[in-house]
């Protein structure tokens, strides 16, 4: 299992037997989807990509900030 603490918070983030992302920092814990939308718990935000990279579920086509292009000659 995939385990990442956060480089800027400290936060830890896992995965949870459901598949959603735990969010640990101190004594405070969050419930997340894979996508970084908040499930439940004290901590109601996470970084998403953070969730991403712990659950390895790339986002959606069209629901990332990032820009994929391709050459196609």
């Amino acid at each position: 299992m995939t385990v990442i603490e956060h480089p800027f918070t400290g936060a830890i983030y896992r995965m949870n037997d459901e598949g959603n992302i735990l969010v640990t920092d101190g004594d405070q814990q969050g419930v997340f989807r894979p996508d970084g939308r908040w499930v439940s718990g004290e901590i109601r935000e996470a970084d998403p990509q953070m969730c991403v990279w712990v659950s390895n579920v790339p986002a959606a086509p069209g629901e990332s900030d990032w820009h994929v292009t391709s050459d196609k000659t």
